[in-house]
């Protein structure tokens, strides 16, 4: 590897390569994970019918960090049962930016809580009737409100407290559940007409971000975590959670309810909240598509990464080279995978990318200008990187096609094929797979 590579930087004589500038891909909805087609900035712009935010998170997880969109997390101010107006705020009458005011609520008015997302709570105001939305970060929680369940996942609602018992209906994920009681490791709830129980793990609830929870007897405790229907304090007792009538939550914790890539948190993970950001959203009409989102930033990628430690061609030599790849025959521009992964701009110095820190991911640069890393993919040159791969949906593609469960999903190897196509080999720990799909496409074909 290291001796190809060496022949390459040798043998190459300086060209230009012109960068790729691709047109703007739109989404049939904001929480849409892959994009339905692409069309120019100028086509979109001219067919704007309204802008939105959505907010997405910086988060730490097992000492590292990541970005995670804020649809698939839960934050505390979602499982309260109310809310408190940090100053007076307009309510508004559908949860969209410019939409019209449906009544003003004074500073430090209590309203009820009808509905949440990962920006807009839905609220009642219990005097006047009158309902709306505002964004969530206006409000506050209240210490002593027990709050509601959230499912993290499709849950089963069961007869009985107990994994083998008859099913009723599936909850889907993202709905609020009142607690009627705790029984063994199984919460009972309504879901419409229907009483029955619901596995606690697949559920989020106050106790999930208490830094502190306040015990019937024994006052304010020190929270380390919930186990089911207790709570764990920091000195080691295990307490029933219905023993305790108020939370003080970490302000900066929050709960995954999807997993997004090979390596990051999975469902039900506890994260770090660092920072939050904002993608701008605009919704346009196009001929042949109806209504489509777009991305009205700069850039459209959802993982930024800040170039740091740059070394010389000498020095990644000495490295072990698991994976490279240029441009062309003609350009210097490449990726190389040498404990991190390092792009280079001239084939003499290399540049860290700190989002895959020191891992070895396989990487290619197919001829139309896309640069991938692992489940990773960049259309600027390795400036900014987007997953470009959706977990579920493939591990539910190979196991339909060899009967078989993955027992995990790693990127072995990646392949730049004529015709804009790309063909990735999947390590499923079962069996290694062969999956291709168009560049722009997200819908893969078994390769037997």
């Amino acid at each position: 590897m290291r001796t190809v590579l060496l022949l390459f930087l040798a043998t190459f004589n300086s060209a230009s390569f012109a960068a790729l500038n691709p047109a703007l891909s739109f989404y049939r909805s904001q929480q849409s994970l892959f994009s339905s087609g692409q069309a120019s900035r100028g086509d979109l712009e001219n067919k704007v019918l309204r802008r939105e935010l959505e907010p997405w998170f910086r988060v730490t997880w097992n000492k590292k960090e990541y970005e995670v969109p804020g649809e698939i997390m839960v934050k505390d101010l979602q499982t309260t049962q109310t809310l408190t107006a940090k100053e007076a705020i307009d309510i508004l009458k559908s949860p969209q930016s410019g939409s019209p005011r449906a009544f003003q609520l004074p500073a430090q008015a209590n309203v009820i809580v009808l509905k949440t997302d990962a920006y807009w709570a839905e609220v009642l105001e219990p005097k006047s009737k009158n309902k709306g939305w505002a964004p969530l970060h206006v409000f506050t929680a209240p210490n002593e409100d027990k709050g509601v369940y959230i499912t993290l996942i499709d849950s089963f609602l069961q007869k009985s407290a107990q994994s083998s018992g008859e099913i009723i209906t599936t909850i889907p994920r993202n709905v609020r559940l009142m607690p009627l009681e705790i029984e063994k490791n199984f919460l009972k709830v309504q879901y419409n007409t229907h009483i029955g129980y619901v596995d606690l793990s697949n559920l989020a609830c106050r106790g999930d971000f208490a830094m502190w929870a306040y015990h019937k007897r024994q006052g304010w405790l020190g929270i380390s975590h919930r186990e089911n229907g207790f709570l764990m304090t920091v000195n080691n007792q295990k307490i029933p959670l219905n023993d305790f009538i108020a939370f003080s939550p970490y302000s900066n914790r929050g709960v995954i309810s999807q997993k997004l890539s090979e390596d990051g948190p999975s469902i039900r993970s506890r994260v770090q909240i660092l920072d939050q950001k904002a993608h701008r959203w605009a919704l346009s009409v196009l001929e042949g598509h109806g209504e489509v989102w777009w991305r009205t930033e700069d850039t459209e990628q959802l993982t930024k990464s800040e170039s740091t430690q740059q070394i010389s061609t000498e020095q990644l030599l000495k490295k072990e080279i698991s994976a490279f790849s240029f441009a062309s025959t003609k350009s210097m521009k490449g990726l190389a995978s040498a404990n991190g992964i390092y792009r280079t701009e001239d084939g003499k110095t290399w540049t860290q990318i700190p989002l895959f820190e020191d891992k070895n991911y396989p990487v290619t640069i197919h001829p139309d200008g896309i640069w991938y890393v692992g489940s990773y993919r960049s259309f600027d040159e390795g400036k900014t990187f987007e997953p470009y791969i959706k977990w579920d949906k493939l591990a539910e593609q190979i196991q339909a096609g060899i009967h078989k469960a993955p027992r995990h999903l790693r990127i072995a190897q990646i392949e730049a094929l004529p015709h804009s196509r790309i063909r990735i080999l999947v390590d499923t720990g079962v069996q290694k797979i062969k999956m291709q799909a168009h560049i722009l496409s997200h819908e893969w074909t078994l390769v037997k």
